[in-house]
C-alpha cells in the first residue's frame, strides 16, 4: 500500500476525528476541505489571507455572494513576487488570473460585502516597519474556523484538473471550538477596520489559549518547544529566527530528540554567497547540538509532481502539535499578522505526525550540504519569498 493511500485508509479519507475533538486536521494535497467549506456557508464568510488566486476558490466565493452569503475579506495587497495588485483597476496588461481577482474585489464590494487591504501602517507589530498579512484563515457562519499553512492558490489546493507543476506540502485545521472562532473573529473584525488596536490585550484573555497570533507568536512557540520531554518534530519553509533556533538547540542539548525539515535553499534559484553562509551556520549549529536535519526538495513528489515544503508545523512528544502560517523568521514571528492553533487530540496529532515521518524518511530528501549544491532544485519556479515573511 502506497503511503498516501495508507494514510487515507487509516484515517478515513482525512475526515475521521475522535468524538470529543473540536478540531480536525487535514493534509491539503490529499483532500483539503477548503472548497466544500465555502460551499457550506449559509450566512457569512470572513477571510483573512496573503494570497488567493485559485480559480476554483474564486468561483466558490462568487457563488457564495450569489446565494446571499455576506463576504468580508482582508488581504495582503503586495505579496512578494506577485505583480497583480488586486485593489487597482483592471488593466489590459493584466493576466486572466489577475483580472479575475480584481473583478472579485469589485463584485464583493458591490454586493454589500467588504474586501479591503491589510493596513500595514496601523497593524504591524512594530510601528513604522514593513510587515505582511501572511495569515490564512476563514470563518464560516460564525461557527467554524479554517486555519491553514497554505494560501488559497493552486499549488496549495493541488487539484489535478488544474495541471499544476508544483504541489505544496501544506496542512490545515478546522476548529468548531466556539472560543477559537470568537477569538479569531475579534482579530478579524479589528483588522477589517484597519485602525491600530492592542492585539496583545486581546490575546491575554483565556479565549486565546489555543491560538498563536503574530506579532506575538515567538513566546508561545518557544514555550511549546521548552516543554518537550522526549521529541520535537518541526517542518517549516525555513528557520532563521535566532531565538527560535536557540530553543531547538537547547532542547537537543538537554537530550530531546529534535528532527528538523525545511525547504531547499535552492527552491527559488541559486542562493547568494551570503545566503549560503547563513545556511551553513544555522545547520552546522544544529549538527553540533545533535539536531537531525533533512531538506525537502522537488524530488519529493506530491500528487505525482514536484513538491515544495510550505507547511509550518511542530509536534512535541507525539502528543501535542501546532499548525499555522508562521515561518521561522523574525518578521513572521514578531511583526506580521499570522495565525496558528495548538492540537491536543492524539488522533489529529497522529495524522500530522504520519506526514512528517514520511517526509523526513523520504529517500528523495537531502542533507543540508547537498541542498546547498542545488542538486535537486537548480532553477527558480517563481520570484523568491524565501527571505521575507
Amino acid at each position: 500500500m502506497k503511503p498516501i493511500f495508507a494514510v487515507l485508509f487509516l484515517f478515513g479519507l482525512n475526515s475521521f476525528a475522535s468524538p470529543v475533538s473540536q478540531e480536525t486536521f487535514y493534509e491539503n494535497a490529499s483532500g483539503t476541505p477548503l472548497l466544500s467549506l465555502l460551499k457550506s456557508a449559509n450566512t457569512s464568510l470572513d477571510i483573512e489571507i496573503y494570497e488567493m488566486d485559485d480559480p476554483l476558490f474564486l468561483a466558490e466565493i462568487h457563488a457564495a455572494v450569489d446565494r446571499g452569503v455576506k463576504v468580508r475579506v482582508v488581504k495582503e495587497d503586495k505579496p512578494v513576487g506577485d505583480a497583480c495588485r488586486v485593489f487597482d483597476s483592471v488593466e489590459a496588461k493584466d493576466s486572466s488570473s489577475c483580472q479575475a481577482q480584481k473583478e472579485l474585489v469589485s463584485y464583493v464590494q458591490k454586493s454589500g460585502g467588504e474586501y479591503v487591504p491589510f493596513n500595514h501602517t496601523n497593524l504591524c507589530g512594530i510601528a513604522g516597519t514593513s510587515c505582511f498579512e501572511h495569515g490564512k484563515i476563514i470563518l464560516v457562519d460564525g461557527i467554524q474556523a479554517f486555519i491553514s499553512t497554505g494560501n488559497f492558490n493552486t499549488s496549495n489546493l493541488c487539484n489535478p484538473s488544474e495541471h499544476q507543476t508544483t504541489c505544496n506540502r501544506d496542512y490545515s485545521v478546522i476548529s468548531r471550538d466556539s472560543s477559537v472562532v470568537s477569538s479569531l473573529a475579534q482579530i478579524f473584525v479589528n483588522d477589517l477596520k484597519g485602525s491600530a488596536y492592542a492585539v496583545k490585550e486581546l490575546m491575554d484573555g483565556a479565549d486565546f489559549q489555543k491560538l498563536t497570533v503574530s506579532p506575538y507568536s515567538l513566546s508561545p512557540l518557544i514555550s511549546f518547544i521548552v516543554g518537550a520531554k522526549s521529541k520535537i518534530q518541526i517542518q517549516n519553509q525555513y528557520l532563521k529566527d535566532p531565538d527560535l533556533n536557540n530553543a531547538l538547540i537547547e532542547a537537543a542539548k538537554r537530550g530531546v530528540n529534535v528532527e528538523v525539515m525545511v525547504a531547499s535553499v535552492c527552491s527559488f534559484g541559486k542562493p547568494t554567497e551570503t545566503e549560503i553562509t547563513k545556511w551553513n551556520s544555522i545547520y552546522g549549529s544544529f549538527d553540533q547540538a545533535g539536531i537531525r536535519s533533512r531538506i525537502f526538495s522537488r524530488a519529493i513528489k506530491i500528487n505525482g509532481v514536484g513538491g515544495y515544503l510550505h507547511a509550518k508545523a511542530i509536534v512535541v512528544d507525539g502528543e501535542r502539535a501546532w499548525v499555522g502560517s508562521v515561518n521561522g523568521s523574525t518578521t513572521s514571528l514578531s511583526d506580521n499578522r499570522e495565525f496558528g492553533i495548538f492540537l491536543t487530540d492524539r488522533v489529529e496529532v497522529k495524522k500530522l505526525q504520519f506526514f512528517m515521518d514520511q517526509d523526513f524518511s523520504n529517500p528523495n530528501g537531502e542533507t543540508w550540504e547537498e541542498s546547498a549544491e542545488c542538486k535537486s532544485d537548480p532553477s527558480p519556479s517563481r520570484p523568491s519569498d524565501f527571505q521575507l515573511h
